[in-house]
């Protein structure tokens, strides 16, 4: 898990306090104080929005320091983080986070996000999961996933595996069987196995394709389906 994963499961990276502290930020530690101070009804001054993180070395702000319930349970449990907890699922205290944050959730799972390039090992596995879930030819996929691993396209594969064990996936292709030539690239075969689902998953899977298309000059990206029972998180 990074460093940077908070004990509770958000993300202290992109935390505004961590983010003041490590730029030496005194306006954005104002702008932190009053906004924390309006939001918890309590006076925060920008001298205590110092942090450089929940889970490392260094300066935290007093809540986290020694008030957070959750830092100080799992201090006295001497666990890393709530992901260790058996009753982490149940835990009120946690779910006051988790409730309103699926990403911290996710975050507390033993589940790694990755792209087929990073894993080109799992290549027929990935395949045969697909074609299992979407009935779709194996080697219908494994054609388009050996462009993208020889890298004569950016058209990537991407997986969530819960240990080695693939629980979700989705590729982009240029046309998803649809007639709408003028859509493209597409979003496909976006699959969650059903025991892992309402977890933020698949939200997580788009807004990765989203970012890593974007950031190799891919955009927009369409996503056609007749699943319209179906509630996709799909990043812009």
């Amino acid at each position: 898990m990074k460093d940077y994963i908070a004990i509770c499961g958000l993300d202290c990276e992109s935390c505004e306090a961590r983010l003041a502290t490590v730029a030496n930020d005194e306006a954005l530690r104002r702008k932190v104080a009053a906004r924390w101070s309006e939001l918890n009804g309590v006076e925060i001054t920008p001298e205590m929005i110092r942090c450089v993180g929940c889970r490392v070395d260094g300066v935290k702000t007093p809540y986290c320091e020694s008030l957070c319930p959750i830092r100080r349970c799992a201090l006295d449990r001497e666990i890393e983080t709530c992901g260790s907890c058996a009753e982490m699922e149940t835990c009120e205290k946690l779910g006051m986070i988790t409730g309103n944050n699926a990403e911290a959730a996710l975050n507390l799972k033993d589940y790694a996000f990755v792209t087929l390039r990073e894993r080109p090992e799992l290549t027929e596995e990935a395949a045969a999961w697909f074609h299992e879930k979407w009935g779709v030819p194996t080697e219908a996929y494994l054609e388009c996933m050996r462009p993208y691993l020889n890298g004569e396209t950016e058209y990537g594969w991407y997986l969530c595996l819960s240990g080695e064990r693939i629980i979700g996936g989705l590729g982009v292709i240029e046309n998803d069987f649809h007639d709408r030539k003028d859509l493209a690239p597409n979003v496909c075969a976006v699959y969650t196995e059903e025991d892992c689902r309402c977890q933020g998953i698949a939200g997580r899977l788009l807004n990765m394709v989203v970012e890593d298309m974007r950031a190799k000059g891919i955009s927009p990206l369409y996503l056609v389906t007749d699943h319209t029972s179906c509630y996709y998180i799909f990043a812009p």
